[in-house]
C-alpha cells in the first residue's frame, strides 16, 4: 500500500512528527492556497487528531511569563521595539532578538511564547502612544513569522 502524499510532499507521517507550531504553519499555509489540494491538506491536519490550532499564551504566574516580561519592560527592549518601528518593521522584530538572546531554547521551542511576546509587545507599544497600523512578515532571523506594526497616534 503506497502512502498519501499531498501538496508540498506532506504525508501523514511526517505532519505527525511536527510540533504544534509547524502544524499550525502548514495547515495556515494550506487554507491560504484556497485550492482543492490545499483544502486537502488543511482536512488531514485536522483529521490527524493532533493539535495544529495556534497556542494560547502564557498563564501569567508561568515562570517563562516572569523572564519574558522582564525582558519587554527593560529600556533595551523599549529602544529596539520603536528603532524596529521607525525602520518600517514590526516593533517584534527588535523585541524578538532580545528575547531570544536573553531567554534562548526556552523562548524558541514553547509554543505559547511567540503570543505571549506579541501580547507583551503590543501593551509596550500601546502605553507609548503607538496604534496598530497592520501586520507584516518579520525577518528571517526571528522566531516569531510575523507581528504588528505601529505608527504614533
Amino acid at each position: 500500500m503506497t502512502k498519501e502524499i499531498f501538496i508540498g510532499g506532506w504525508t501523514r507521517q511526517s505532519l505527525s512528527e511536527r510540533t504544534q507550531n509547524e502544524r499550525h504553519a502548514v495547515w495556515k499555509r494550506a487554507r491560504a492556497l484556497h485550492s482543492a489540494e490545499g483544502n486537502h491538506l488543511a482536512r488531514a491536519i485536522e483529521k490527524l487528531g493532533l493539535p495544529y490550532a495556534e497556542p494560547e499564551p502564557l498563564a501569567d504566574d508561568d515562570e517563562l511569563m516572569e523572564k519574558m516580561r522582564e525582558v519587554v519592560a527593560s529600556p533595551a527592549a523599549r529602544s529596539a521595539a520603536i528603532e524596529a518601528t521607525l525602520d518600517g518593521l514590526p516593533a517584534m522584530a527588535g523585541v524578538d532578538v532580545l528575547l531570544h538572546d536573553a531567554i534562548g531554547q526556552d523562548y524558541r521551542l514553547n509554543a505559547a511564547a511567540v503570543p505571549t511576546a506579541q501580547i507583551l509587545v503590543a501593551t509596550l507599544m500601546t502605553s507609548l502612544g503607538y496604534v496598530e497600523a497592520g501586520h507584516k512578515p518579520l525577518p528571517k532571523r526571528c522566531v516569531a513569522r510575523t507581528g504588528v506594526y505601529w505608527r504614533r497616534s
